[in-house]
Protein backbone atom coordinates (compact mmCIF):
# COMPACT_ATOMS: atom_id res chain seq x y z
CA UNK A 1 0.00 0.00 0.00
CA UNK A 2 1.41 3.67 -0.95
CA UNK A 3 2.76 5.44 2.24
CA UNK A 4 0.39 8.38 1.06
CA UNK A 5 -2.89 6.16 0.52
CA UNK A 6 -5.44 7.10 3.68
CA UNK A 7 -6.57 4.32 5.57
CA UNK A 8 -10.25 4.10 6.41
CA UNK A 9 -9.30 0.64 8.61
CA UNK A 10 -6.94 1.84 10.87
CA UNK A 11 -7.54 2.00 14.67
CA UNK A 12 -8.06 5.80 15.81
CA UNK A 13 -5.03 6.84 17.62
CA UNK A 14 -6.03 10.62 18.12
CA UNK A 15 -8.70 11.66 21.62
CA UNK A 16 -9.29 15.00 20.75
CA UNK A 17 -10.92 15.53 24.45
CA UNK A 18 -7.31 16.27 25.03
CA UNK A 19 -7.29 19.01 22.73
CA UNK A 20 -11.11 20.55 23.07
CA UNK A 21 -11.36 24.05 24.12
CA UNK A 22 -7.31 24.69 22.85
CA UNK A 23 -6.33 27.83 20.51
CA UNK A 24 -7.02 25.28 17.19
CA UNK A 25 -10.05 24.80 18.65
CA UNK A 26 -11.39 28.33 18.57
CA UNK A 27 -9.66 29.67 15.57
CA UNK A 28 -11.82 26.23 13.82
CA UNK A 29 -14.86 27.31 15.37
CA UNK A 30 -14.81 30.98 14.67
CA UNK A 31 -14.25 30.40 11.61
CA UNK A 32 -16.78 26.79 10.96
CA UNK A 33 -19.21 29.84 12.74
CA UNK A 34 -18.44 32.70 10.29
CA UNK A 35 -18.68 30.67 6.99
CA UNK A 36 -21.86 28.49 8.75
CA UNK A 37 -23.58 32.12 9.08
CA UNK A 38 -23.00 33.97 6.01
CA UNK A 39 -23.97 30.48 4.61
CA UNK A 40 -27.25 30.43 6.29
CA UNK A 41 -28.00 34.12 5.43
CA UNK A 42 -28.17 33.35 1.64
CA UNK A 43 -29.95 29.53 1.63
CA UNK A 44 -33.28 27.75 2.23
CA UNK A 45 -31.85 24.19 3.04
CA UNK A 46 -28.78 23.82 4.26
CA UNK A 47 -26.52 20.74 4.33
CA UNK A 48 -24.00 20.25 6.92
CA UNK A 49 -21.38 17.32 6.54
CA UNK A 50 -18.76 16.32 9.00
CA UNK A 51 -16.05 13.78 8.76
CA UNK A 52 -14.84 13.57 12.04
CA UNK A 53 -17.29 14.78 14.05
CA UNK A 54 -16.51 13.89 17.62
CA UNK A 55 -17.97 13.11 20.98
CA UNK A 56 -20.42 16.06 20.38
CA UNK A 57 -19.27 18.06 24.20
CA UNK A 58 -15.98 17.50 25.92
CA UNK A 59 -15.65 18.16 29.60
CA UNK A 60 -12.35 20.26 30.49
CA UNK A 61 -10.66 19.44 33.43
CA UNK A 62 -9.05 22.10 35.90
CA UNK A 63 -6.14 22.48 33.47
CA UNK A 64 -5.22 21.54 29.96
CA UNK A 65 -4.67 22.71 26.53
CA UNK A 66 -8.23 25.34 26.77
CA UNK A 67 -6.28 27.43 29.40
CA UNK A 68 -4.46 29.22 26.33
CA UNK A 69 -7.67 28.89 24.01
CA UNK A 70 -10.76 29.17 25.35
CA UNK A 71 -9.82 29.73 28.81
CA UNK A 72 -7.90 33.27 27.41
CA UNK A 73 -11.18 34.68 26.62
CA UNK A 74 -13.68 33.28 28.85
CA UNK A 75 -13.22 35.88 31.17
CA UNK A 76 -11.99 38.61 29.49
CA UNK A 77 -13.61 41.72 28.45
CA UNK A 78 -16.73 41.88 26.58
CA UNK A 79 -15.80 41.78 22.88
CA UNK A 80 -16.93 43.84 20.31
CA UNK A 81 -19.78 42.66 17.58
CA UNK A 82 -18.38 40.54 14.96
CA UNK A 83 -17.21 36.36 14.73
CA UNK A 84 -15.37 36.17 17.69
CA UNK A 85 -18.44 37.93 19.69
CA UNK A 86 -20.66 35.38 17.94
CA UNK A 87 -18.81 32.60 18.32
CA UNK A 88 -18.41 33.34 22.07
CA UNK A 89 -22.10 33.88 22.88
CA UNK A 90 -22.40 30.21 21.23
CA UNK A 91 -19.49 28.69 23.80
CA UNK A 92 -21.46 30.01 26.55
CA UNK A 93 -24.62 28.66 25.32
CA UNK A 94 -24.03 25.68 24.08
CA UNK A 95 -21.31 24.77 26.93
CA UNK A 96 -21.31 25.14 30.64
CA UNK A 97 -19.12 27.22 32.69
CA UNK A 98 -18.51 30.01 35.91
CA UNK A 99 -15.22 31.05 36.81
CA UNK A 100 -13.74 28.81 34.06
CA UNK A 101 -15.11 27.30 31.09
CA UNK A 102 -16.15 23.50 32.06
CA UNK A 103 -17.71 21.71 29.12
CA UNK A 104 -16.83 22.70 25.58
CA UNK A 105 -19.32 22.13 22.51
CA UNK A 106 -18.09 20.31 19.56
CA UNK A 107 -18.55 21.43 15.67
CA UNK A 108 -21.39 19.35 15.30
CA UNK A 109 -23.76 21.40 18.03
CA UNK A 110 -22.39 24.59 16.50
CA UNK A 111 -23.81 23.74 13.41
CA UNK A 112 -27.22 22.78 14.57
CA UNK A 113 -26.99 25.87 16.65
CA UNK A 114 -26.39 28.31 13.73
CA UNK A 115 -28.25 26.64 10.62
CA UNK A 116 -31.30 25.47 13.00
CA UNK A 117 -33.17 22.44 13.64
CA UNK A 118 -34.36 22.29 9.51
CA UNK A 119 -30.52 22.04 8.82
CA UNK A 120 -29.52 18.15 7.62
CA UNK A 121 -26.43 17.14 9.41
CA UNK A 122 -24.83 14.29 8.40
CA UNK A 123 -21.82 13.43 10.48
CA UNK A 124 -19.09 10.54 10.85
CA UNK A 125 -17.20 9.32 13.40
CA UNK A 126 -14.28 6.42 13.34
CA UNK A 127 -13.59 6.07 17.59
CA UNK A 128 -16.66 3.65 18.54
CA UNK A 129 -16.43 5.46 22.20
CA UNK A 130 -16.68 9.02 21.07
CA UNK A 131 -19.29 7.59 18.38
CA UNK A 132 -21.66 6.24 21.05
CA UNK A 133 -21.07 9.55 22.79
CA UNK A 134 -22.12 11.85 19.81
CA UNK A 135 -24.90 9.96 19.72
CA UNK A 136 -26.27 10.60 23.49
CA UNK A 137 -26.61 14.44 21.74
CA UNK A 138 -28.60 13.28 18.79
CA UNK A 139 -31.35 11.28 19.86
CA UNK A 140 -34.18 14.21 19.99
CA UNK A 141 -32.50 15.67 16.35
CA UNK A 142 -34.85 14.02 13.53
CA UNK A 143 -32.23 15.38 10.86
CA UNK A 144 -28.98 14.07 12.05
CA UNK A 145 -27.75 10.85 10.88
CA UNK A 146 -24.76 9.28 12.32
CA UNK A 147 -22.12 6.56 10.93
CA UNK A 148 -19.42 5.13 13.07
CA UNK A 149 -16.95 4.39 10.02
CA UNK A 150 -14.63 6.85 8.12
CA UNK A 151 -16.42 9.70 6.67
CA UNK A 152 -13.58 11.08 4.57
CA UNK A 153 -13.09 7.96 1.98
CA UNK A 154 -16.91 8.49 0.97
CA UNK A 155 -17.23 12.20 1.29
CA UNK A 156 -17.10 12.67 -2.53
CA UNK A 157 -20.19 10.84 -2.89
CA UNK A 158 -22.18 12.14 0.16
CA UNK A 159 -21.51 15.70 -1.07
CA UNK A 160 -22.95 14.98 -4.51
CA UNK A 161 -26.06 13.38 -3.31
CA UNK A 162 -27.07 16.12 -0.29
CA UNK A 163 -26.35 18.58 -3.27
CA UNK A 164 -29.32 16.90 -4.80
CA UNK A 165 -31.69 17.65 -2.41
CA UNK A 166 -29.83 20.98 -1.16
CA UNK A 167 -29.42 24.45 -1.74
CA UNK A 168 -26.02 25.03 -0.07
CA UNK A 169 -23.76 22.21 0.95
CA UNK A 170 -21.04 22.60 3.78
CA UNK A 171 -18.42 20.14 4.66
CA UNK A 172 -16.04 20.21 7.75
CA UNK A 173 -13.22 18.16 7.73
CA UNK A 174 -11.13 18.03 10.88
CA UNK A 175 -9.04 14.65 10.99
CA UNK A 176 -6.13 14.20 13.45
CA UNK A 177 -3.53 14.58 11.05
CA UNK A 178 -1.41 12.06 13.35
CA UNK A 179 0.49 10.92 9.97
CA UNK A 180 3.08 12.50 7.85
CA UNK A 181 1.39 10.85 5.09
CA UNK A 182 -1.92 12.44 6.42
CA UNK A 183 -0.28 15.62 4.14
CA UNK A 184 -0.38 14.08 0.84
CA UNK A 185 -3.68 12.01 1.64
CA UNK A 186 -5.69 14.66 2.81
CA UNK A 187 -5.77 17.48 0.44
CA UNK A 188 -5.83 14.65 -2.40
CA UNK A 189 -9.48 13.47 -0.74
CA UNK A 190 -9.96 17.26 -0.36
CA UNK A 191 -9.29 17.91 -4.54
CA UNK A 192 -11.68 14.35 -5.24
CA UNK A 193 -14.73 16.14 -2.68
CA UNK A 194 -14.28 19.38 -4.76
CA UNK A 195 -14.03 17.90 -7.45
CA UNK A 196 -17.01 15.66 -7.27
CA UNK A 197 -19.25 18.73 -6.17
CA UNK A 198 -17.96 22.02 -7.34
CA UNK A 199 -20.75 23.93 -5.77
CA UNK A 200 -19.64 22.66 -1.55
CA UNK A 201 -18.27 24.77 0.67
CA UNK A 202 -15.42 22.60 2.06
CA UNK A 203 -13.87 23.61 5.15
CA UNK A 204 -10.53 21.93 6.25
CA UNK A 205 -8.82 22.64 9.19
CA UNK A 206 -5.04 21.54 9.64
CA UNK A 207 -2.26 22.14 12.29
CA UNK A 208 0.84 23.96 11.92
CA UNK A 209 3.90 23.84 13.92
CA UNK A 210 6.15 25.04 10.74
CA UNK A 211 4.83 26.51 7.12
CA UNK A 212 6.46 23.38 5.46
CA UNK A 213 3.85 20.85 5.32
CA UNK A 214 1.01 23.34 5.07
CA UNK A 215 2.76 25.21 2.44
CA UNK A 216 3.34 21.66 0.39
CA UNK A 217 0.04 20.93 0.90
CA UNK A 218 -1.17 24.56 -0.93
CA UNK A 219 0.88 23.87 -3.80
CA UNK A 220 -0.62 20.03 -4.04
CA UNK A 221 -3.89 21.60 -4.50
CA UNK A 222 -3.17 24.02 -6.52
CA UNK A 223 -1.58 21.13 -8.54
CA UNK A 224 -4.91 19.15 -8.18
CA UNK A 225 -7.03 22.39 -10.05
CA UNK A 226 -8.34 23.52 -6.69
CA UNK A 227 -9.30 26.80 -6.06
CA UNK A 228 -9.22 28.13 -2.45
CA UNK A 229 -7.97 30.33 0.16
CA UNK A 230 -6.64 30.08 3.88
CA UNK A 231 -6.51 31.63 6.76
CA UNK A 232 -4.28 31.01 9.39
CA UNK A 233 -3.51 32.21 12.70
CA UNK A 234 -0.11 31.59 14.40
CA UNK A 235 0.10 32.39 18.28
CA UNK A 236 3.16 30.75 19.35
CA UNK A 237 6.50 31.88 17.22
CA UNK A 238 7.92 29.45 15.12
CA UNK A 239 11.53 29.37 17.06
CA UNK A 240 9.94 28.38 20.89
CA UNK A 241 10.02 24.65 21.26
CA UNK A 242 6.82 23.75 22.53
CA UNK A 243 5.10 20.44 22.53
CA UNK A 244 1.77 21.89 21.63
CA UNK A 245 1.24 23.73 18.27
CA UNK A 246 2.31 26.80 17.31
CA UNK A 247 -1.04 27.54 15.50
CA UNK A 248 -3.36 26.07 12.92
CA UNK A 249 -5.27 27.17 9.68
CA UNK A 250 -7.95 26.38 7.61
CA UNK A 251 -8.55 25.56 4.04
CA UNK A 252 -11.49 27.12 2.84
CA UNK A 253 -12.99 25.83 -0.88
CA UNK A 254 -15.73 28.57 -1.81
CA UNK A 255 -16.04 30.24 0.95
CA UNK A 256 -18.85 32.46 1.37
CA UNK A 257 -19.55 36.32 0.56
CA UNK A 258 -17.85 38.00 4.19
CA UNK A 259 -16.70 35.34 5.72
CA UNK A 260 -12.87 35.35 5.60
CA UNK A 261 -13.26 39.56 5.92
CA UNK A 262 -14.61 38.26 9.30
CA UNK A 263 -11.96 35.94 10.21
CA UNK A 264 -9.30 38.92 9.19
CA UNK A 265 -11.35 40.89 11.53
CA UNK A 266 -11.30 38.66 14.70
CA UNK A 267 -7.83 37.48 14.23
CA UNK A 268 -6.31 40.46 15.88
CA UNK A 269 -8.05 40.31 18.92
CA UNK A 270 -8.02 36.51 19.16
CA UNK A 271 -4.00 36.33 18.86
CA UNK A 272 -3.59 39.28 21.11
CA UNK A 273 -5.45 36.90 23.77
CA UNK A 274 -4.32 33.72 23.11
CA UNK A 275 -0.49 34.27 21.86
CA UNK A 276 1.84 32.83 24.14
CA UNK A 277 5.40 34.72 23.90
CA UNK A 278 5.35 38.23 24.62
CA UNK A 279 1.65 39.17 22.51
CA UNK A 280 3.43 37.74 19.66
CA UNK A 281 0.75 36.65 16.84
CA UNK A 282 0.81 36.48 12.91
CA UNK A 283 -2.21 35.90 10.55
CA UNK A 284 -1.85 35.06 7.32
CA UNK A 285 -4.79 34.38 4.65
CA UNK A 286 -4.25 33.77 1.01
CA UNK A 287 -6.15 32.57 -2.10
CA UNK A 288 -5.03 31.12 -4.90
CA UNK A 289 -6.68 29.28 -8.26
CA UNK A 290 -5.77 26.03 -8.73
CA UNK A 291 -3.85 24.84 -12.23
CA UNK A 292 -6.42 24.69 -15.22
CA UNK A 293 -9.26 26.33 -13.14
CA UNK A 294 -11.34 28.74 -15.74
CA UNK A 295 -10.64 32.34 -15.34
CA UNK A 296 -13.61 34.46 -14.28
CA UNK A 297 -15.73 35.82 -17.06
Amino acid sequence: MPRSQYRPDAQPDYGHRFHAGNVGDVWKHVALVAILRAIARGAGHVAYLDTHAGEGTYRLGPTGEWSEGIGRLWSGDPLPDGALADYMALCRRLGRGGARPEEYPGSPAFARAVLGLAASLRLWERDVTAATRLATHLVSDPHARLTCGDGLSSLRDELAAAAADADAVVALIDPSWSQKADWTAIPDALARAATGCPRACLVLWYPVKSLTRPNAMIARLQTAGVSATIAELITTPFGAHRNRLNGSGVVVVNAPVGAIEALAGAAPRLGAACATQGGTWSFRSSSWRGAGAPRAG
